[in-house]
């Protein structure tokens, strides 16, 4: 996946995202919460400056590509368990909605940095 089509493809989740509680009447308790669009675009800016830092890190050594894979997974896990948290603590409605729906997003940008990440490779490479 080129680059320009990855950011596309983050574009893509998180408008998903920031629909999908006027789309899935599960979610729909989340449509007036701040914390939802917050969460979301902070999660998108996470996973956009990961992807960038593993582009980067891809033309240098393997160890740094390595480096950049779990720092941006670390980044997202991160702002994830913040906002968790953070809402956890302060609300008293909404709790599984918005814990499920985070963990759904969290793992939508995975599946966007990894198909990004992952090259056709070199065939005739030997491990």
């Amino acid at each position: 996946m080129t680059l320009r089509l990855a950011f596309l493809a983050l574009v893509a989740v998180t408008a998903l995202s920031l629909t999908a509680p006027h789309v899935i009447p599960r979610l729909s308790v989340l449509s007036g919460l701040w914390w939802w669009p917050a969460t979301v675009l902070s999660l998108a800016a996470a996973a956009a400056l990961g992807l960038n830092w593993i582009r980067k890190a891809s033309d240098k050594s393997p160890m740094q590509f390595v480096a950049a894979v779990n720092g941006t997974t670390a980044m997202k896990l991160f702002t994830t368990l913040g906002w968790l948290t953070a809402f956890l603590v302060s609300n008293e409605e909404a709790r599984l909605e918005f814990v499920f729906g985070a963990f759904g997003v969290f793992v939508l940008y995975t599946v966007v940095i990894v198909a990004a990440t992952v090259g056709p490779g070199d065939q005739n490479q030997k491990n």
